[in-house]
């Protein structure tokens, strides 16, 4: 039954095909489900394409940590090394790290809400290849991301704030992004050995981004018309339980509205994430 399990599992992402994950650390961390008593660690490979636009690939492997810390709170930590190759080049590196504080606030024995704060740090290199942002491991700034979340046996919703405030080192666009606010709500359930869920995330950018003018004597920037834009994914997941203290999974999307500015390097067209996580 294993082997019929995992085959659902693979022909589960077959389907995801054209997908769109969040490829945020930040914004995937808020509502992010986890034993309520237990530490946890965990791995993943993920690979992606930008689309036609500009022809991106990106490879990368996320390693995750969450630590109880009290009775009903969590540390979570990801730590991610990437690389992106285009028709200008590759890069590759140590990424950004995100790190957050989870608070239970309520429960019932059944449901919980929680806050989250934390943020990204900008502990990759973004002059990697001397190429654009786009093609770099990290983002370039220091994010602050508040969240607040629900979470019962089949349901969970999640509403959240990335404040990006700074501009990005990197020579070629010295980007600033525009903050994002989001809203994500799913739902799971169990079959035979594995567990499935799906979700909708839809991130909604505040204000536009601005890069360096490359045509401007002065060094001015400018603003990138439509990357204020507004996106919907479609996220699918299969878990096969393994045993009772590990588990492999399976992640896919499908973008229900495509993001058409990809300076920042966060568009996906296909993106496939396969991991393995254990309670400690």
């Amino acid at each position: 039954m294993k082997s019929i399990s995992f085959f659902c599992i693979l022909l589960f992402a077959v389907l995801f095909k054209a997908a769109s994950q969040c490829s945020d650390a930040g914004v995937c961390a808020i509502g992010k489900k986890s034993d309520p008593l237990s530490h946890q660690a965990g791995v993943s490979y993920n690979f992606g394409r930008s689309g036609k636009a500009d022809d991106l690939t990106f490879h990368s492997i996320n390693f995750e940590a969450t630590i109880r810390v009290l009775q009903d709170a969590n540390i979570i930590a990801t730590f991610p090394w990437s690389r992106q190759s285009g028709p200008f080049g590759s890069a590759s590196g140590i990424g950004d790290m995100s790190v957050f504080w989870s608070q239970q606030v309520w429960t019932d024995g059944v449901a919980q809400v929680s806050v989250e704060l934390g943020g990204k740090l900008a502990t990759a290199n973004v002059e990697a290849g001397d190429l654009p942002q786009a093609y770099q491991s990290g983002l370039g700034t220091n994010d602050l991301i508040v969240g607040a979340s629900y979470v019962e046996e089949s349901l969970n919703a999640a509403v959240g704030y990335q404040l990006s405030r700074g501009r990005s080192n990197n020579s070629v666009t010295r980007l600033r992004r525009g903050d994002d606010f989001f809203l994500r709500a799913g739902y799971s359930g169990e079959l035979e050995e594995f567990q499935y869920a799906l979700e909708a995330l839809a991130i909604k950018r505040l204000e536009e981004s601005s890069v360096l003018d490359s045509t401007s004597p002065t060094g001015t920037f400018v603003n990138i018309p439509g990357s204020d834009q507004f996106q919907v994914n479609i996220l699918g997941k299969l878990v096969l339980l393994l045993d009772g203290s590990k588990n492999a999974r399976l992640i896919a999307a499908v973008p229900l509205l495509q993001r058409n500015v990809n300076v920042d390097g966060l568009t996906r067209s296909l993106t496939l994430s396969f991991g393995f996580s254990f309670i400690l």
